[in-house]
């Protein structure tokens, strides 16, 4: 009797546990799919579109209609249409921040009323703060009660942000959405639980009587096991966040190379794939680094080499991308003590490195094992890189070499690890292969960049079908 109340206990413990934690994954999803929204409407409407419309009509209500002005009816129109394309039941809008007044105010909605410039009271302070980077907002209260949205910022050509778009779904409608079925799922597992409680309290009355110790020995190693493997994926999940800590923010390689794209995809938890970015003076850096091998082993040699290539570049002021490989060479064979041929470690990296001096003109690569692609007017061109890595053994005297490239207003270059193209997959199991890469690339190269990652992930998924991901996957486009 002892036993079965302990098991009630027990089972509502975990019952009341699982609801809440399944209502947070529900809210996290939401927040992902409403983050995603306002991503992509904030892609799709023109900043200088909506930069005019708030420049003409600068009163409060000074649009009252969604056709009266033909830029504002066609920003309304693209938010009218995401927002039933995405089911959403409250209405998309862009805000604006008043720095004179310390508020918000609206501009463009998908409403049937266009609400133009009234301010809008009680904005989460997740808002303004991160008002030129986007986020989410998680549970808040305004005076039409109480919400979960995200948003992102609109820029226009110059960069300048402009207004967010924000995203919103009521939280009363997500607790109903979200209770409905997380009980579902209570009630199954409770009525297989009550089932299993029954059989195994039928069994444990015979197994205890004789086997107490062993089972108890049993229950104990188990627990060990358990608990190692969850110390180890708690380790592993807590290297990601120090591995993304080092990756430089998608934002600023945005804002550095405005039509630009990484496509990132690692193969187990942490990567052996890492790309890399530096902004100095009038020069861009930005590059591919593939590492000897994938997850724990390859995210370490990820973090050397960040670490290293930030300070050649920072530090030591290295601009050429020639002489920074051959400080990177030089920094992984002294961290791997490979000099020393009994105990150093033979691994390394293949790297394609790019340098941009728009003040110039000029693009410089430089590359280990990795090559650099660069279309002008549908023409392909393969830059070869030199034939040997980054550390281990097989490094020449004469170090490597570079190209100089005379860019022209449209090009485009792509920088990639050998993920994507040795990924198995098709009806015959065989290597997506690198021509077949390159020839999609060159068929999406004249695509927005946003586009041509979400083309590239496609492909990517539809190739593997079935199959396993055998690599980490790495590759960045950028259009000067």
């Amino acid at each position: 009797m002892l036993l079965f109340a302990s098991l009630l206990i027990l089972i509502g413990y975990f019952l009341t546990h699982s609801y809440f934690t399944q209502l947070n994954i529900h809210k996290s999803k939401i927040l992902g799919r409403l983050e995603a929204v306002a991503k992509t409407a904030a892609l799709q409407l023109d900043g200088n579109q909506l930069e005019y419309v708030l420049e003409t009509y600068q009163k409060k209500d000074a649009i009252k209609t969604n056709g009266q002005d033909k830029v504002y009816q066609f920003l309304h129109r693209k938010l009218v249409e995401i927002k039933v394309s995405n089911e959403l039941s409250s209405p998309l809008y862009t805000l604006t921040y008043d720095s004179t007044n310390g508020a918000f105010f609206f501009g463009v909605s998908s409403s049937s009323e266009p609400f133009f410039r009234h301010v809008y009271d009680h904005f989460p302070e997740e808002l303004m703060g991160r008002y030129k980077m986007g986020g989410r907002i998680n549970v808040y209260e305004d005076k039409n009660g109480y919400w979960l949205s995200a948003f992102a910022p609109i820029r226009n050509s110059a960069g300048k942000t402009i207004a967010v778009v924000q995203a919103d779904q009521r939280f009363d409608e997500f607790l109903k959405s979200a209770r409905k079925e997380i009980f579902f799922n209570i009630g199954i597992s409770l009525v297989f639980t009550i089932i299993l409680i029954f059989f195994l309290t039928r069994s444990m009355q015979t197994i205890l009587a004789n086997e107490d110790r062993l089972t108890a020995n049993l229950m104990q190693s188990k627990l060990e096991i358990e608990q190692k493997n969850q110390e180890t994926l708690d380790s592993i999940m807590y290297a990601k966040k120090i591995q993304e800590a080092i990756l430089p923010m998608i934002s600023e390689v945005h804002q550095a190379f405005e039509d630009s794209f990484i496509f990132y995809l690692p193969r187990d938890i942490v990567s052996g794939d890492f790309y890399w970015f530096k902004e100095i003076g009038d020069k861009k850096y930005i590059a591919a680094v593939d590492c000897t091998g994938h997850g724990v082993p390859g995210a370490f040699m990820s973090m050397i080499g960040s670490v290293l290539l930030d300070d050649i570049v920072s530090k030591k002021g290295i601009e050429e991308p020639h002489q920074i490989l051959n400080q990177l060479n030089e920094g992984v064979i002294k961290a791997l003590k490979q000099n020393n041929l009994e105990s150093g470690s033979r691994d390394g990296m293949d790297i394609a490195l790019c340098v941009l001096d728009e003040t110039k003109n000029k693009l410089y690569f430089a590359g280990a094992l990795r090559p650099l692609i660069h279309i002008r007017d549908g023409v392909i061109e393969r830059i070869k890189s030199d034939s040997f890595p980054i550390g281990g053994s097989n490094n020449p005297d004469e170090g490597y070499g570079f190209h100089e490239i005379n860019i022209e207003k449209g090009d485009v270059f792509y920088l990639y690890s050998d993920g994507y193209p040795d990924q198995f997959g098709g009806e015959k199991d065989k290597k997506y292969m690198t021509k077949s890469f390159r020839d999609y690339l060159v068929r999406i190269s004249k695509q927005p960049m946003s586009e041509q990652k979400e083309l590239l992930e496609t492909e990517f998924h539809r190739w593997r079908g079935d199959f396993e991901q055998v690599d980490d996957v790495l590759v960045i486009g950028f259009r000067v």
